[in-house]
């Protein structure tokens, strides 16, 4: 899916979050690591080991977001995304997206979920629980 396809069609608000830390687990510990000048691994793609590294150094491999660069906090354009994941499920969308800003260390946290998303599980959990009340009007082909 292209970003246009997530960021279009919205029929409810994005929820957003500034935080001093990730809001996602992802990166958590290795961002307490570096505010604290204490070593983080090294991404293994690079090599080997641990260092003291900067928030720049840190986070250079990361790219960012296209749809929503500006930080919640400051404005600044200049951030980068530590985190995305989507979902997609009989044409409902689920997202969720985290950048760092590199001016002021803020994390900007926004997520969307589409007002009657549901996973395959809770489809599949539903069919089940009408079947047992002996309702057959959910056809077996919803899932």
């Amino acid at each position: 899916m292209s970003l246009a396809d997530v960021t279009s069609n919205l029929r409810a608000p994005i929820v957003t979050k500034v935080a001093d830390k990730p809001t996602v687990r992802v990166h958590s510990v290795e961002w307490r690591k570096i505010m604290a000048g204490e070593p983080v691994e090294i991404n293994p793609s690079v090599g080997h080991g641990y260092r003291v590294m900067s928030v720049d150094e840190w986070s250079a491999r990361w790219k960012p977001n296209e749809a929503w660069p500006e930080c919640l906090q400051c404005g600044s354009k200049n951030s980068k995304e530590h985190h995305f994941t989507q979902t997609w499920c009989r044409g409902k969308k689920k997202w969720e997206s985290e950048c760092l800003c590199l001016d002021c260390h803020s994390f900007s946290f926004r997520s969307y979920c589409d007002p009657d998303f549901k996973t395959p599980e809770d489809v599949e959990k539903e069919r089940w629980q009408a079947l047992v009340k002996g309702d057959t009007s959910m056809p077996v082909d919803a899932i």
